[in-house]
């Protein structure tokens, strides 16, 4: 087995770094603060820091799983990226972007083969982001691909704020109360498994066959915040879930005050509108398929049951 390096340790990064040691490769986990995470080694380092090459001397792949806060992205991915694949370049590892879905245009059902044509400040950054590696790749000056992920559930979301489908939702239901969300609450969206997006990392990362193209994560069909809610009212045999939307004028005043709440009303649109995408062509060339929806949700409600309230 190789060693493999894993750039960030939120829930997304931990999970690629357990699939990788339970698979027997040597995992060094590099985070800003040193985050340990079973099974792998830890190296606390900025992801914009040089010394990332040292971590990659003998190293067969790099997975950035790490994410700059949404208000500065312009300006901290760039450096972030640049480092990492200087890195790459100079170890020869294959580097592997955990990216999302936000470089694509609004209306289309989002595959790997579908043209990125963004609409936003954000998704102007993604596509610069894959452009880049894409034209490093062609020039063979370094391996490339970019895993592209909806929003995540599952029990990893549980561990962050910030997730949709993560304890903002599931915790008012378990106990009966209503459930804010962003957007209609009615709009199908596609959702991607925490370990699905990590699996698909894995079999990128160790696999000659990724690189020079994206691969989008396989999901299960679409489901709406409303279906997510009632589905987990049911996995926990609790009354049916209460959701309503966020007032978009509560947004937008927070927005004045808050840059995370602004970062949230320029991709408004991914929650109001279908935002459907399709990994079936992962699944068939690389052989990684969705968990099935309902075991998802039951581990989320499972999980969620087991944690001490605050």
């Amino acid at each position: 087995m190789a060693r493999q390096v894993v750039l960030g340790a939120g829930p997304i990064g931990r999970a690629i770094a357990d699939q990788l040691v339970k698979q027997g490769h040597e995992v060094t986990v590099v985070t800003r603060s040193g985050t340990a995470v079973e099974g792998a080694d830890a190296v606390a380092l900025a992801g914009d820091d040089p010394r990332l090459r040292e971590m990659l001397s003998g190293a067969a792949g790099l997975v950035v799983a790490t994410n700059p806060p949404y208000h500065r992205w312009e300006a901290e991915w760039p450096p972030l990226l640049h480092n990492a694949m200087a890195a790459a370049r100079e170890s020869g590892a294959g580097l592997v972007l955990i990216g999302n879905l936000y470089g694509y245009a609004s209306g289309v059902v989002m595959t790997a083969a579908e043209p990125l044509r963004p609409h936003t400040r954000k998704g102007a950054v993604r596509a610069r982001m894959w452009q880049e590696l894409a034209e490093a790749h062609e020039a063979g000056d370094l391996r490339a691909t970019e895993i592209r992920a909806s929003d995540y559930y599952g029990p990893e979301a549980l561990t962050t704020d910030g997730a949709h489908a993560g304890r903002r939702l599931v915790d008012p239901v378990l106990a009966g109360r209503t459930a804010w969300v962003v957007g209609r609450p009615e709009a199908p969206h596609s959702w991607s498994a925490v370990g699905d997006i990590a699996a698909t990392a894995v079999a990128a990362v160790t696999s000659e066959r990724a690189w020079g193209r994206p691969w989008v994560v396989p999901t299960p069909e679409p489901r709406s915040l409303r279906q997510m809610a009632d589905d987990v009212a049911t996995a926990a045999g609790v009354e049916h879930a209460r959701v309503r939307r966020i007032p978009a004028v509560v947004i937008d005043a927070g927005g004045l005050v808050d840059p995370m709440l602004r970062g949230l009303r320029e991709i408004r649109y991914q929650h109001d509108l279908p935002f459907v995408c399709d990994g079936s062509d992962t699944t068939e060339l690389l052989g990684v398929a969705a968990t099935p929806w309902n075991r998802v949700i039951e581990e989320t409600v499972a999980a969620a049951l087991r944690r001490v309230p605050a």
